[in-house]
This record gives C-alpha cells, sequence and structure tokens, in this order.
C-alpha cells in the first residue's frame, strides 16, 4: 500500500464527513491521486467521472484501496437514497478484515458506524454503538478509533439506554482510558463536560473536564471563544471569581470582538446579567 495513501484516506473521508482538511499529499503517479483530490475539494460528481474512467488495479492492495474509493466516493453523490446506502454498506463490508488491522479497515468500521447513525431515514445507534466498540478494540493505524470514542461518548451520553445520567457519565468517562491521541482526550473531556451540563449534574466536575481540555488547547474561533466562555462562567457559578476573572480576560485577550465580553465586564461591574438557571440544560 503506498505511503502517502493514509494521509489522503483520512482527508477524502473528513471532507466528506464536513470536516475541512487541507491536502497534504506529494506529487506521485497513483492514479486515484486525483480521486482523492477532488473528494477534499467537495467535487465529488468529478471525482466518480474520474473514478469510472481508471482501470481495475490488479495488485490486490490496490483493489482494496480502489474498492474504499469508490465506496467514499459514492456515498458523497446526491441524492443520498437509501439503496445507494444499501450498495456503499455492502461495499464496505466487504473490506472488513479480519486478520489484519489496516487502515481500509478501520476507516470501513467508522463509516459503517457514521452511516447507521446519522445517513439512514432511521438511525440505528445501538449498531452504530457497536461498530465504534469494534473499531475501538482493534485500534489498528491510524486515528480511526480515537475518532470513535469521542463518536460513542456522545452516542453514551445522549442516545444509548441508561438507568440514569451518572451512568451516562461514568460510562462516557471510562473511554478516556485507553487513548493517549491528545485530541481525542481533549474532545472526550469537551463532550463530558457538556454532558454534565446538559443533566444538571453538580457543576464543579464540568469545570473539570473543561480545564482538562482547556490545558490541551488547540482550539480556535467559535469553539476555542465558546470554551473560554464556558469555563468562565462556570468557574463564577462555583465561586472561584479569580479563575473567572483570568478567563475572562484570557476571552477578551484571544476574541476582543466577542458580544459575550460586554456581559462579563457587566458582572465584574456588579450590574445585573443573566444567571444560570437550574432548569436549564446546561450553560
Amino acid at each position: 500500500m503506498p505511503r502517502s495513501f493514509y494521509p489522503r484516506l483520512m482527508s477524502g473521508v473528513l471532507v466528506m464527513l464536513g470536516i475541512a482538511v487541507t491536502p497534504i499529499w506529494a506529487a506521485e503517479t497513483d492514479p486515484l491521486v486525483g480521486v482523492w483530490q477532488k473528494v477534499s475539494t467537495y467535487l465529488t460528481k468529478e471525482a466518480l467521472l474520474q473514478l469510472k474512467d481508471l482501470k481495475q488495479p490488479g495488485d490486490p492492495n490496490a483493489q482494496r484501496e480502489y474498492d474504499f474509493c469508490a465506496a467514499v466516493v459514492q456515498l458523497d453523490q446526491q441524492p443520498l437514497s437509501e439503496s445507494r446506502l444499501d450498495d456503499v454498506e455492502m461495499r464496505l463490508k466487504t473490506l472488513l478484515n479480519t486478520d489484519t488491522k489496516d487502515e481500509i479497515d478501520g476507516a470501513s468500521r467508522y463509516l459503517l458506524g457514521r452511516i447507521v447513525q446519522l445517513y439512514r431515514a432511521e438511525p440505528n445507534v445501538v449498531m452504530a454503538a457497536k461498530y465504534y466498540r469494534e473499531l475501538i478494540e482493534r485500534a489498528g493505524p491510524g486515528h480511526w478509533a480515537d475518532i470513535a470514542r469521542v463518536k460513542l461518548a456522545v452516542l453514551i451520553l445522549y442516545a444509548l439506554p441508561a438507568t440514569d445520567a451518572k451512568e451516562r457519565i461514568d460510562r462516557a468517562g471510562a473511554l478516556l482510558v485507553g487513548t493517549d491521541d491528545a485530541l481525542a482526550v481533549r474532545d472526550l473531556h469537551r463532550v463530558l463536560g457538556r454532558g454534565v451540563l446538559f443533566y444538571n449534574l453538580p457543576p464543579p466536575a464540568a469545570l473539570d473536564h473543561l480545564l482538562a481540555a482547556d490545558k490541551i488547547g488547540g482550539l480556535v474561533g467559535t469553539l476555542g471563544a465558546d470554551q473560554l466562555v464556558q469555563i468562565g462562567e462556570l468557574a463564577w457559578d462555583v465561586g472561584d471569581e479569580n479563575l473567572a476573572i483570568k478567563y475572562y480576560e484570557k476571552l477578551r485577550t484571544e476574541y476582543p470582538r466577542d458580544p459575550r465580553i460586554f456581559l462579563m465586564d457587566q458582572r465584574l461591574a456588579g450590574n445585573p446579567v443573566p444567571q444560570r438557571s437550574e432548569k436549564i440544560h446546561g450553560r
């Protein structure tokens, strides 16, 4: 399998799922490179036409990559009908490798989980969780298992059966064990913090998770600003005024045009501002 296969596979799939990436391919002669490049720039119809013009590879590894690429391109076509999804699922299932943990096996399991979770007219979150758990347990090359941890945590927190909110938080929190991928750990802390707030559990736990996420860093734009606001507001809720001020100032420094700075200034000046309600899910 070409050395550059994983970066372009990851780029193509993440772009298809709506996550922006920058293509990083080196110049090479692999005929599939052009198809992946078109997928990564949202030229999905052109990618399909170019793929159809390619000859079927003779090498088994090259054929495996071709088949995966064909499934990704087909999944990205609109309109996305149930019959098209049936065909994509069949293609991806044939690529599952019970003997070898490779990138295509991991990516196929991940996409199968996303299809039954998001693409189907009637989502099957139990089946999606099954694909994610299998992927986590296999943990082959690439970041597929780490991405699956975050998706599974969201399902545990909000969709899968559970006796109470504490059980949901505990089960999702257990996914922090077993990965040293910083971004996966960060995002798990973020979803756990939001889960604590959603279920109106004691806010110190949410604050701890968001502080752990902030320590890892890497968030930019709206997500970065939102996290600073959440930490500052939670710190105020639990009575840590110094920590709240620290994050208010961090917001002012990093996002000086954020309109929420006005409310924070009003609070620090002792003026009335909206407060967290115990009847509302989260802040």
